[in-house]
């Protein structure tokens, strides 16, 4: 055998194997983080823009988490005003596990109790309203 066959032969057996990596690669269902996605695209500057007038308070909004329960504490100066929104917790591996929830209040606090997390870690997305504004606060959190 020479040189020009070996070379043949190794170019043939690369392109076999980059053919049975892309069938495997097609067989492998992967869920998308979000069906909407273009649409996520789109309202990404408006998610910034949330960001940046939520970190103009004097403390941010604070997250505790634990399996039954979420509380969540607004910034000192919304104590007594009405704040609204909801917290989306999303879990990276998968979306059946995604949890989301609605809330109003005006005591700074809100208590969301039953909630039964399954351990692990979450994007915790919070979209609230406050003083006519659009807010939007992001954590990655670990439920014990």
């Amino acid at each position: 055998m020479n040189w020009g066959k070996g070379i043949a032969a190794a170019l043939i057996a690369f392109a076999a194997m980059m053919a049975w990596f892309l069938v495997k690669a097609s067989q492998n269902p992967e869920p998308l983080v979000t069906e909407d996605y273009y649409a996520e695209e789109l309202r990404f500057q408006q998610r910034i823009d949330g960001m940046v007038k939520a970190q103009a308070f004097s403390a941010p909004v604070t997250m505790t988490f634990e399996r039954d329960r979420v509380w969540l504490r607004f910034p000192a100066e919304l104590a007594g005003e009405p704040v609204s929104g909801e917290l989306a917790l999303l879990r990276p591996n998968g979306p059946k596990a995604d949890r989301s929830f609605q809330f109003v209040t005006d005591s700074g606090a809100v208590l969301i109790a039953g909630v039964d997390l399954l351990p692990g870690r979450y994007n915790a997305a919070l979209t609230w309203t406050a003083r006519g504004d659009e807010l939007y606060t992001e954590e990655k959190v670990f439920v014990p």
